[in-house]
Formats: C-alpha cells, structure tokens, sequence
C-alpha cells in the first residue's frame, strides 16, 4: 500500500484565532445591563442583554463557518466550506443585535440611527470576515453527504487513530506495535482517499465510526489488562484480533475502490463477534 502523504507528527490546527475579537466587543453589555436593572430601566436591561446574547451566538456562527472555510483548504476540499451560510447568518444576527441595543438599549438614538449602525455592522462583518464563498463546484451533499460531516466524520477518525497510537506505545510486545503501526498508516491512507475524493466518505462512514471504534477498544482494552504479567492466552486473543483488523482495513481499500461495501459490512460484523468472542476488552 502506497504511503499517505500526511505525517503522523502534523499538528493539527484544533483552534481559530479569527473572530475571536466577536466575543469580546459585545462584553461591555454585560455590566451595561446590570446598570440599567438597578436603574429600573428594565428595558434598556433587556435590551443590552437580548443584544449581549445574540452577539455571542453570531460570534459562535461566524467563527464555525471561519473554521469550515480553512478545514476545507487543508483537507483539500474544492466544494463550498458548508451548505449553511453561517458567516452570513452570523452577520445578519450581530447586526440584529446591534439594531436592538440602539434602540432601546441607548435611548438617545433614533429609528434611523439604529438601522446605520446595524448596516455599518454588518458592512464591517463582511469586509472583515467575508461570506460564505457562492458555489462553484458540485455540491458533496448531492451524493449523500455535505462537507461539514465529511469534516466531522475525519476528525473524529483521526482521533481514533491518535488514541491507538497513544495505547500502543503502553505495549511491550514489538509485534504488537509493529502491527498497530501498520494499521494506523492503513488508516490513514484510507482518510487520505477520502480527502483526496470526499464522494467516498459516504460509502466509508460505517467503516470509519465501527471499525475504527473497534480497532480503538481492543487496543485500549489490550493496553490496560496486559499491563501486568505476561498473558499468553491474553497475547494470542489479541494476536487473532490484529490479523483480524488487517484483514478488514484491506478489505476496505479494494470495496472502495470497487464501490461493492456489501462484504465489507459481514467483515466488520465479524470483527465485532471476534472482539466479544477473544474478551481481549
């Protein structure tokens, strides 16, 4: 099997910096609403909280759309980041919001005033931030699946192939690292089909959430019970279980390939029977 190009070592960018100023600005409304409470302006209260609130639910949405967009550039997506517009639909809501707290948040601006200042926010939104690009390519929903859990499918697979990775170095046996080594690598070629043709995530994702979550357990499982004195029995359960789970992930390259997922569905029956079977868990 070719080797993947991604690089077990890569860090992986888990957090967005941009938009993070969207949570601080709306802050001052806080204290702000406490103030016009104890001036029994309930109001103004409201006013400022309700727009307080709806900030930080826009700030949410424009930072998940910011996070689609760059996850689509480094997983080499060329569809649109999301079929949700949620930077548009953030921008609306923090201009929604700004539109309320002029009005009867600050008594002294007029109607007028108000809808300025929500159209100068959410102008700044846009020239800050950008929209959601418009469509160009093929959408991936139109097979099955959007980009969106396409992203989720292989973060939460790649935290699965992290967490084997962390449990196999809690195993002495040479051929046991060895073998989840080359497992973990196998994987990973199979994400890197993914992302290279995202149309095959649909056709994966039982392989990905049950497989993956299998191989996960008993290596976990292996990890934590052999942890002590040597198990020969222990070691041959496991031993059946990892021949298993090569068998398995080839399987899915050539059912991928193939487009024919049928057997590879009894295969990962099988490996749930085996798993319960070897009491390697």
């Amino acid at each position: 099997m070719a080797a993947v190009k991604r690089i077990n070592s890569e860090p992986k960018p888990r957090f967005q910096w941009r938009g993070l100023l969207l949570y601080i600005l709306p802050l001052p409304l806080l204290p702000a609403s406490i103030i016009a409470l104890n001036a029994d302006n309930t109001v103004a209260a409201l006013a400022r909280a309700a727009g307080f609130a709806l900030a930080i639910f826009a700030a949410t949405l424009i930072r998940k759309g910011i996070r689609l967009q760059a996850e689509g550039k480094r997983r080499r997506f060329k569809r649109r980041a999301s079929t949700i517009p949620y930077r548009m639909i953030g921008a609306g809501i923090v201009s929604l919001a700004m539109f309320i707290v002029a009005m009867w948040g600050l008594s002294q601006h007029s109607f007028l005033d108000a809808i300025i200042f929500s159209l100068a926010v959410l102008l700044g939104c846009y020239f800050y931030y950008d929209f959601d690009p418009a469509r160009k390519d093929p959408e991936v929903a139109a097979v099955g699946i959007t980009t969106e859990e396409i992203i989720e499918l292989l973060d939460e697979a790649e935290d699965k192939i992290a967490s084997i990775e962390r449990s196999s170095k809690d195993i002495d046996n040479i051929e046991f690292r060895d073998r989840l080594k080359r497992i973990v690598r196998e994987a990973r070629a199979i994400l890197d089909t993914i992302e290279q043709d995202p149309v095959d995530a649909r056709r994966a994702r039982k392989f990905l959430k049950v497989y993956l979550d299998g191989a996960q357990q008993v290596t976990e499982g292996y990890a934590r019970t052999h942890a002590g004195e040597a198990n020969p029995e222990l070691e041959d359960n496991f031993r059946r279980v990892l021949t298993t789970i090569e068998m398995v992930i080839s399987d899915q390259q050539v059912k991928l390939k193939e487009n024919n997922l049928s057997d590879l569905e009894v295969n990962i029956e099988v490996l749930q029977m085996q798993i319960e079977k070897e009491g390697v868990t």
